[in-house]
């Protein structure tokens, strides 16, 4: 069979999501992705640079196309449309792949295991927070500048607010097993743009 680093970092995902970290050799990667060690040693050379490697692939990229050519011109309404699709975007691709509730609940725990053993992972999630936050305080100078809201709130207490509202879960809505589950994540998006709207109808002139 001929592999790819593609397909390497795809499997291994799994594995690491299935088994944990710990519980996860290089003897394991050997058996569930039917390669020599050899053959994967050709891409990665150890169990860690493959775990560096699938968490830089399933979870900082996923922010970096999140963040990826926003224009530092939009208005705050221009921003909530563009992180709205773009969610649905992500949340679509994760649905074709057959997302379950127990599915989230591994990945959840695989990015508590990446905060343990990734170097700089908290770091490096600060940096994106941070751009998260600069790219909410651009897009509400932008509005304030054409009078779309109000001059006197506080940027950076608002730019807090919007981006907590964007990233974390906002339905009380139970997550059941299989397809129901999908629902409900699609119903969370629906329902942050929800609350951002209100946000913005808040401030909005």
């Amino acid at each position: 069979m001929k592999y790819s680093r593609e397909y390497i970092l795809r499997r291994a995902f799994d594995v690491f999501m299935n088994r944990g970290y710990d519980s996860t050799s290089i003897s394991v990667l050997q058996e569930e992705l039917n390669m020599s060690r050899g053959a994967m040693y050709r891409y990665f050379k150890n169990k860690e640079e493959l775990f560096f490697a699938v968490i830089d692939a399933y979870f900082f990229r996923l922010f970096d196309k999140l963040l990826k050519n926003i224009d530092k011109q939009l208005s705050l309404e221009e921003l909530i449309a563009v992180i709205y699709r773009r969610q649905k975007l992500h949340l679509n691709a994760f649905s074709r792949a057959g997302v379950t509730h127990t599915f989230f609940l591994n990945y959840t725990a695989l990015i508590i295991q990446a905060a343990k053993y990734y170097p700089n992972f908290l770091e490096r999630f600060r940096v994106i927070n941070s751009k998260l936050l600069e790219t909410w305080r651009n897009a509400l100078k932008n509005s304030i500048d054409h009078n779309e809201i109000r001059s006197d709130i506080n940027i950076d207490i608002m730019s807090i607010l919007f981006n907590n509202a964007c990233m974390k879960e906002s339905s009380d809505r139970y997550c059941e097993e299989g397809s129901s589950f999908v629902v409900n994540v699609f119903h969370d998006i629906e329902r942050r743009k929800e609350v951002l709207d209100y946000l913005y109808s808040l401030i909005k002139i």
